[in-house]
């Protein structure tokens, strides 16, 4: 446990990029499976998505949280459940073209909570021991 703390702050990178990469994803697989057809579902299918939403979601939770109790600033995880609910819901309750648009908000409000979070440890955090 004790080096997951002294990588924090790759961590907190780690995941904003993974992130960014779901967005991408979400955006790119309707279009990678259509001009793609020789791909199809062997490609990044709805486990990989899964796994990725879930990995990012778990380092979130523990990272933002983490970081809220050093900061108190609630902002990033208002964001974060934003980004849960619509993440989750994509996975498992919407169908169509409203599931990638439900992962594309999920993944952007998370994203941007890791962005809100890191601006707001930026200016409080004077040492990095923590």
């Amino acid at each position: 446990m004790r080096k997951i703390f002294t990588h924090y702050h790759t961590l907190n990178k780690v995941g904003l990029w993974l992130s960014i990469l779901c967005t991408i994803h979400c955006l790119a697989m309707p279009f990678l499976m259509t001009a793609l057809p020789f791909l199809g579902q062997n490609f990044l299918s709805e486990k990989s998505e899964i796994y990725l939403i879930g990995i990012s979601a778990i380092l979130a939770v523990f990272l933002l949280i983490k970081d809220y109790r050093n900061h108190q600033n609630p902002l990033p995880l208002r964001l974060l459940s934003i980004a849960l609910v619509f993440n989750f819901s994509g996975l498992f309750l919407v169908k169509g073209i409203y599931e990638v648009l439900f992962n594309v908000i999920g993944a952007l409000s998370m994203a941007s909570a890791y962005w809100v979070n890191w601006n707001s440890h930026r200016r409080a955090c004077h040492s990095h021991s923590h």
